[in-house]
């Protein structure tokens, strides 16, 4: 089970590198980095090809927010952030667990109108997908030309868009770990939705967890809480950093919860 990690690490790889190629270098046409920027959710559904969400959605639900570990490039760009903290005054070394932020709620409400009634500028802030393609201008001006001279814009806004959105999306990552993807980003949020009742989730064996705190210090999300043995799976990006960090094999990916396996837990002669 602790190979998830590495299979998902891989996978990212592949989509991150896509992603670069397509917005950078321009190339559209590679099998490889077309599927990578059709599989974008947000993009799928200004396409109105709604089979892609419809796919995410139907993953979400089975497996987690796998979408936000492998596919989105946002996500792995926190990622390769993340280790920079211990260089930075003020970052905590190791992450604790936060309660979950209702100001997402509100902030997802928000996108959804500025989509409704058309103010586009909000969507291309805060959508993962716009924000990378904004980062890419900074090399290839013409990766977001499109959104921002839609807007009325010049190119030189795009580009300066992108150099405060990566300086943004890497002092998050650096201080507040996976924050942008759970409070900020309405892809996320909606994910979180569906990801809380995934049949495959993160959970914690009581039997066998040993209280070290260990999954909890490098979990991005901070949606672990060891002592009280509990994982907030809306929150959970299946990074499964936390299940190979473990030195126990207390915390798993799996169906169904776990039950009290220790004998003065079960019921005693059938009397409950």
């Amino acid at each position: 089970m602790k190979n998830l990690r590495t299979i998902r690490i891989l996978l990212a790889t592949v989509a991150f590198a896509a992603t670069v190629a397509y917005l950078v270098f321009g190339l559209s046409e590679h099998p490889v980095t077309r599927a990578v920027a059709e599989a974008q959710i947000v993009p799928s559904l200004m396409a109105e090809t709604a089979g892609v969400t419809l796919f995410w959605l139907i993953m979400t639900w089975l497996f987690g927010r796998v979408y936000c570990a492998v596919i989105c490039p946002v996500g792995t760009l926190q990622d390769l952030a993340a280790p920079l903290r211990k260089y930075f005054p003020g970052a905590r070394k190791n992450y604790r667990f936060k309660s979950a932020k209702k100001i997402r709620n509100h902030i997802f409400i928000v996108y959804l109108l500025c989509l409704v009634i058309g103010v586009t500028v909000v969507p291309i802030v805060i959508e993962p997908w716009n924000i990378m393609r904004s980062i890419s201008s900074i090399a290839n001006a013409d990766a977001s030309a499109e959104l921002w001279t839609g807007l009325g814009l010049g190119v030189g806004v795009g580009i300066l868009a992108g150099v405060i959105s990566l300086l943004l999306i890497l002092l998050s990552a650096i201080y507040f770990g996976r924050d942008f993807c759970n409070v900020i980003c309405p892809v996320g949020t909606a994910l979180s939705l569906v990801g809380s009742s995934a049949l495959y989730h993160i959970e914690i064996d009581p039997d066998k967890c040993s209280g070290c705190l260990k999954c909890e210090e490098i979990c991005q999300a901070s949606c672990i809480k060891v002592t009280d043995r509990y994982v907030d799976n809306a929150r959970c990006i299946r990074c499964f950093d936390c299940i190979a960090e473990c030195p126990d094999g207390a915390i798993r990916y799996q169906r169904g919860r776990n039950r009290a396996a220790t004998p003065l837990l079960r019921q005693v002669g059938g009397r409950k």
